[in-house]
């Protein structure tokens, strides 16, 4: 996962695309889907269907695969229009995608992190990074995020 996330933060914009694709196929091949010799039937889950948790204000979370509280896995996180997270970690690397919305995933102190994201946009935060995450007023948003670890968030002063 850091050679992905490190690849993902330093190329350009099409190859960031490729890099997503990849990760998303990564994903799928190695969460267990299509082993070999099992009768299986496929899930789908329709936007109407999804089941949201309030996590704080604001904040909700539905899981798409696996436990965030667990280990590996793939969430919706919804964040209410102007949502702005204090500056914290996670112990684990991480990737998003923008699924609906603009948002900012960035260093505090490093200006050229602050990019917008418009959605299809995505990001890459390493473990124990120091950022801010913020839904940019207008609309909610939805990010899908993936890490192959429990997600934990620790507040920095």
């Amino acid at each position: 996962m850091k050679s992905i996330t490190n690849l993902t933060m330093n190329t350009n914009k099409k190859s960031r695309t490729l890099l997503a694709s990849v990760l998303c196929v990564y994903i799928i091949t190695s969460s267990g889907f299509g082993l070999a010799g099992e009768a299986r039937m496929s899930t789908r889950t329709t936007v109407g269907e999804l089941k949201w948790t309030e996590v704080s204000n604001g904040r909700s979370v539905s899981p798409v695969y696996g436990d965030m509280k667990a280990g590996k896995h793939i969430t919706f996180i919804k964040f209410a229009p102007g949502l702005k997270t204090a500056p914290h970690t996670h112990s684990n690397d991480y990737v998003g995608i923008v699924v609906k919305g603009t948002a900012r995933h960035y260093q505090p102190g490093f200006p050229e992190t602050e990019t917008v994201l418009a959605t299809g946009s995505h990001w890459a935060i390493p473990a124990n990074v120091v950022h801010i995450s913020e839904c940019l007023s207008g609309s909610e948003c939805v990010f899908a995020i993936y890490q192959e670890a429990a997600f934990d968030r620790k507040r920095v002063k």
